[in-house]
């Protein structure tokens, strides 16, 4: 087994920081679904912006804008893995793709009814 160097260093602490912007600037420029996300992301943020929302309700929004983008970027990443690992189609490695294709689903219909529970009573406040 290979030994893991537990010596802390500033400098391999910035290069993992690199990385990870690295990783997300490639992430939205790179996955089209992330830039469904992030187009969501803006509407929610614009909203929030022109209808004043609380503090709570800012930090509701933003946590689930975080928690999509986490959740897509960790399925591009089990997608990416799962198709260099094989050419051929193989029915657990379908199974992988498809549960996490699906959790993401689920946490992004999750923040839409969130979104419409903070946002649909503002809006209707504008009408009446």
């Amino acid at each position: 087994m290979k030994s893991r160097n537990t010596t802390f260093s500033l400098r391999k602490r910035a290069h993992s920081f690199r990385y990870a912007f690295r990783g997300i600037v490639g992430f939205i420029s790179l996955e089209h679904n992330a830039w469904i996300h992030v187009a969501m992301a803006a509407l929610a943020l614009a909203l929030g912006a022109a209808l004043h929302i609380s503090q709570q309700e800012w930090a509701t929004v933003v946590i689930l804008i975080a928690l999509v983008l986490a959740a897509e970027a960790f399925n591009s990443a089990i997608e990416a893995l799962a198709d260099h690992a094989t050419d051929t189609i193989h029915p657990l490695i379908g199974k992988a793709k498809d549960y996490a294709a699906g959790g993401v689903l689920l946490l992004a219909v999750g923040a839409l009814i969130v979104g419409c529970i903070i946002f649909i009573p503002k809006i209707s406040e504008l009408f009446s």
